[in-house]
């Protein structure tokens, strides 16, 4: 039972960590070595090198490194959550993350239709004939 306990405080304070990576002044200092290595052992084929990977992966830092600022904390928070958690990280993979969660922000910021029905109540769903109302 103290062993269980002892492995859940862990976890908890390795995710707590991530967190505030996350929310810090800069990108988080990952390890993206066992990825690349992964990667090119994967790819032998294609001729794709780990130093390849690993060079992709330091021009994904430095531009995580300039544009670090222009992410949201939430997005930064569940990013890095999902990019450091089973497995090796990458910051490829972070900035992908990154990215998208910024696109889909903007996306259902323009859309009139996103977000739900029930905030505008003269809108209706696509697939409701304007005569019926959402009850019927």
């Amino acid at each position: 039972m103290i062993a269980y306990v002892a492995t859940i405080a862990i976890v908890v304070m390795s995710l707590g960590s991530q967190v505030e990576l996350a929310v810090a002044d800069s990108p988080p200092k990952l390890n993206a070595g066992p990825s690349c290595n992964a990667a090119a052992r994967a790819t032998i084929s294609l001729g794709r090198t780990t130093e390849m990977c690993l060079d992709d992966e330091r021009e994904a830092e430095d531009q995580l490194t300039k544009n670090w600022s222009q992410y949201s904390r939430a997005h930064k928070t569940q990013c890095v959550g999902m990019t450091t958690a089973g497995g090796p990280s990458s910051y490829v993979e972070l900035i992908s993350c990154l990215d998208i969660m910024t696109a889909a922000a903007t996306i259902n910021k323009g859309d009139p239709l996103a977000g739900g029905f029930g905030k505008n109540p003269k809108r209706k769903p696509p697939n409701q004939p304007a005569n019926r109302s959402p009850n019927q």
